[in-house]
Order: structure tokens, then sequence, then C-alpha cells
């Protein structure tokens, strides 16, 4: 029997062994996709009402690593969102803006409606706690387009809906209150129900539906709910109606239960506005004491709170430069290294001329509406209103009432019940803007337009044979 004298075939089965163990190592590690989504969806958010920061960050962090282990894309980018409106929370707008462009670098290489609308949802939120109303109403639009595609909408496009609202309040009062109760309906909770009663004593102040929906708030209060900040918001609401009514001791006693649930949840962002209320409270007690206390609170955070908002517009500011910068250069590689250069140019050539195409018959008509409106539109002001409509701008419909008042008399004299959002449609018919053009700059699909036009000629009483733009500008 012969013996074996070659070292490595001596070895052979520990070479084999630590063979198999560096090709297991080099491998994705093998992860439960359903954990990690339990974990950043249903987890998260029992920790984020609790206000349990530190815990959330371990959390989120821990779950970005497993699904980047992985390579589960969809739980990387969940987890820089949760991170997100974390910091968003906490007034560290700055490091919120940061997770939510780490978010949509890999978002915007899936095709997943619930991460765009829960992206879109946060870029609302910090665009608007940091005075960047237009944009936020944008993104607003973005999430509650996206949101509407879900198979389970509840309590994410119920809060997409609060959120526009929020937004819309002080400009558009009775477009708010259509907001509060379309959340409502899509997520009948208390703290929806409570901000409808806000609502009413805030902008309409009827006390009698004040009182009937914070009621209401009170008694659809889980005790899940209890100690969260859902609570905190609406027994602060609360307190504010019982203010109002004069019942100050008893709204005191709402307001500190509020106070202390938004301090121990760490809901900054909250508390300055608290505050101030209590600081009426005492003031109308005459306790001038306890009023520059509050007062004093109210502005120190406030003062916070702004300077972390000016880091985060700062950020976004250098980004879009960076993001042009960034095109440009992008652009100019892929003209010279892919199609060569004189593809290039003739790409480039195509374009442009579509583009001047399009302003050109975008000129063309607004010429045409300037002289059939006996001056009533200029280029200028076509202009500026294109630019409006373009950006979903609120002033779109004030701006185009100022410039051409006489075509929303002359709609409403037929029928008076008109909403502003009719009345905006009416006016981007009038400017000729396509159906796609209105889809896009309003952030819906192309055949929700044309559902809004058949509604519109109903109301108004338009014959089907007759085109809209005609009709519009004949009046």
């Amino acid at each position: 029997m012969s013996c074996i004298s070659d070292p490595f075939l001596k070895n052979y089965p520990l070479f084999l062994y630590l063979f198999i163990a560096i090709s297991l190592c080099s491998c994705s590690k093998k992860i439960n996709t359903q954990e990690i989504d339990n974990a950043l969806l249903q987890k998260n958010e029992k920790l984020r009402l609790e206000g349990k920061d530190k815990e959330l960050i371990t959390l989120n962090n821990e779950n970005i690593n497993l699904s980047k282990q992985g390579g589960y894309l969809k739980g990387e980018a969940l987890g820089y969102i949760n991170l997100a409106n974390t910091y968003g929370m906490m007034g560290k707008y700055k490091t919120s803006h940061a997770y939510l462009k780490s978010a949509e670098k890999i978002i915007t290489h899936l095709n997943d409606n619930f991460l765009y609308a829960k992206l879109y949802h946060e870029y609302g939120q910090i665009n608007y706690v940091t005075g960047l109303v237009n944009t936020a109403l944008s993104y607003n639009a973005k999430a509650i387009y996206y949101g509407k595609k879900l198979d389970k909408k509840g309590w994410l496009l119920g809060n997409m809906y609060e959120q526009r609202a929020d937004f819309i309040s002080s400009s558009y009062r009775d477009s708010a209150l259509i907001y509060r109760h379309k959340g409502f309906r899509v997520d009948p909770s208390a703290l929806n129900a409570s901000l409808i009663g806000n609502y009413h004593l805030q902008q309409t102040k009827n006390l009698d539906s004040a009182t009937l929906y914070n009621n209401k708030a009170l008694s659809l209060l889980k005790k899940a709910e209890y100690g969260t900040v859902r609570q905190g918001i609406i027994y602060s609401f609360y307190a504010d109606l019982l203010s109002k009514k004069k019942e100050y001791e008893k709204a005191l006693n709402f307001y500190q239960k509020a106070s202390d649930i938004l301090v121990k949840t760490k809901r900054i962002n909250k508390l300055p506005g608290l505050y101030r209320q209590i600081a009426f409270v005492y003031q109308s007690l005459n306790d001038r004491k306890m009023e520059e206390v509050y007062t004093s609170k109210a502005e120190d955070l406030d003062q916070k709170l702004k300077l972390s908002g000016n880091e985060a517009i700062d950020l976004s500011l250098s980004e879009i430069i960076e993001e042009k910068s960034e095109s440009n250069t992008n652009l100019i590689f892929i003209f010279i290294g892919i199609f060569a250069l004189v593809t290039g140019i003739i790409l480039f050539l195509l374009i442009r001329n579509r583009k001047y195409k399009k302003e050109d018959q975008l000129s063309e008509r607004s010429s045409a509406l300037a002289f059939s409106s006996k001056g009533i539109i200029s280029k200028e002001d076509f202009a500026e209103l294109l630019d409006l409509a373009k950006t979903n701008d609120l002033k779109f419909i004030k701006r185009f009432e100022e410039i051409n008042p006489g075509l929303f008399q002359n709609i409403l004299k037929i029928n008076s019940q008109l909403t502003k959002s009719e009345l905006s449609l009416c006016a981007m018919i009038w400017l000729g803007f396509s159906s796609k053009d209105i889809a896009d700059f309003t952030f819906i699909q192309h055949r929700s337009v044309q559902t809004k036009k058949g509604r519109l000629r109903k109301k108004l009483d338009i014959p089907s044979e007759t085109d809209l733009y005609s009709f519009f500008t004949s009046l």
C-alpha cells in the first residue's frame, strides 16, 4: 500500500473546506425581506409615535445594513426615508434632506409606487417646514398621484390629503376643508377628526362643528395611541377649543398633558405653537410671569428650527446647481462617447427645433388671444401664466383673474357653483393648453383631465360637439 507523499494532497480536505467557507462568505447574505418590511413599517411606526428616536435610528440602521448585505434595495430606501422622517421631526432638517437624497438615488431605479409616494410625501413636508410652500405643494401632488395607485391606501393617502390641507389652509380655506374630509374618509382616525375640528375652530369659527369633531376625536382615540404624538396633538387641539370657550383652567390642564407628551415624543417642531397658546392662556389669566416663560420657550425653539431650516434650504439650492452641472456634463459624455459628435448634433437640432416649434405655437396662440380679447392679455402676461401653470403655483388662478377678470365673471354667470379647481381648468383651456399639458402641470393622469372636462361640460351645459377652447375664448 503506497503512501501519499504530496503535502497538498494530504491537506486536500482542509483546502476544500476553506474554499467552501470563502465562497459562502463572498455570497450575498440571505435575508428575510418580510421581517425587514415588518420592522421598517410596523415596528418603525410604533416607535415613531412613541417618540423613541434612539431606538428608531438603531432599528433603521440595522435594517439598512441587512438590506445592503442581501441586495434588498427596497428595504434600504425605506430605511433612509424613515430616518429622514425621524430627523425631520427632531428639527434636524439638513440631515433629513440628506437621507431623502440617498433614498431617491435608489428609488429612481425601482418601479415601486409605495416608495415614490413615501418619498414625495416626506419631500413635501421638509420643504413646507423650511418655507418652500410651492415646492412642497408640487411634491405633495406627486405623492397623492402615487398614493392613489396603491392597493392599500388607508393612513398614507389620508395623511397626504391632510398634508395638502395644511399647505393651502392660509390661501384656499374651502379647498383645505375638502382635503380634510378626504383624509378622514380614507382614514377615519382620531387624529383626522381632530384636524377637522381644529379647522372649524381656526377658520370657520364654528364652535358647534369644532366641538363635534374634537369630541369625536377623543372618542376615537385608541388605548394603543395613549402616550403617542397623536394623543399629544389631539389634546392640544382640544385645549385650543377650551381656550376659545374661555375655560382657561381646563385648557391649561390639557395643554400640560399635550406638552408632556410632545416633549417625551421629541416633537420639537410642534412645541413653539403649543407654547404660544399656553402663553396666551396665562395672559388671559393675568399671569405675566408664566406668560413670559412660555413666550421665551417658543422664541428659543423657533430660532433653533429656523437655523436648521436655513441649512436645509442652502443644501437644496446647492444640490440644484450641482445637478444642473452634472446633467450638462453627462449630456456631453453621452453625445461624444455613445452617439459620436455628428449624431449628437443631429439630436440636439431635432430637440431644439421641436422646442422652438412648440414655443412658436404657444406664441401664436397667445398673440391670437391678445387680438381676440382686445389686448386683455399680452405675450408677457401669457409667459408669466405659463410659468405659474407649469410649476402648479397657487398664484396661477389669482394672477389669471387679475389679467383677465372677464372670463371668470362670464363663467360664473352660467354656473356660480364652480370650484376654484374647475375655474383653474377653464383658465388653462382658455390659454390653449392641451389635456396632456394640463395633466403634466397638475400631476394627474391624462384620463383624469378628460373626466374633469366632461364634468365641466355638464356644469356649464356645453354641447359635446362644441370645442371647449372655442367656447371659452368666445365668452
